[in-house]
């Protein structure tokens, strides 16, 4: 339930300002490696204690690891990626995983009605086409999207697909 309220909080700055704050992040990590902490199950002992967080936070650094060359590309925002930590120190690897692979797919087909409603279908995936064929050409990793040349017409708020991703997955049985 407190990851369901952190990526809540999360979508709603994504929607709003288009980022999620440091803050927000650094807040809901010490919550998670609290809750962490006090669901082992074990005696408080300073080791165990040390172990979940740590393991929490392992977690995270790995997702920052996957995700950030997305990031570098400009494919998805920090605060994406963050949340995306979030969700794997929150739920662990295999189940973070299913959550946020359900909110790319969201996203995903999310991003597909947007282009078709406005027309832009052709015009993104030429974007992404040309996009493929410069960094083949050139050999060079560059930014896919630039705010200057691309406006926020073509952004969507990755945080509310994760958001909605983590909800889908808690809620299929099994």
């Amino acid at each position: 339930m407190i990851l369901l309220l952190v990526l809540a909080a999360g979508a709603y700055y994504d929607v709003r300002e288009h980022r999620i704050p440091n803050w927000w992040v650094a807040i809901s990590m010490v919550c998670g490696i609290l809750l962490a902490m006090v669901e082992s199950g074990v005696p408080p002992e300073t080791a165990v204690y040390l172990k979940e967080g740590g393991l929490f936070l392992a977690r995270m650094l790995v997702v920052t690891a996957l995700f950030f060359p997305l990031f570098f590309c400009r494919m998805i925002g920090a605060g994406d990626v963050k949340l995306a930590a979030l969700i794997c120190g929150y739920s662990g690897l295999a189940a973070g995983a299913a959550a946020i692979g359900l909110g790319f797919l969201m996203g995903a087909f999310w991003s597909f009605l947007k282009m078709m409603v406005k027309g832009s279908f052709h015009e993104r995936f030429s974007h992404l086409t040309a996009y493929i064929r410069r960094i083949y050409h050139t050999k060079k990793i560059t930014v896919y999207y630039d705010f200057a040349r691309d406006g926020a017409e073509a952004v969507i708020p990755l945080g509310v697909c994760l958001l909605f991703g983590t909800m889908a997955f808690i809620m299929i049985p099994g």
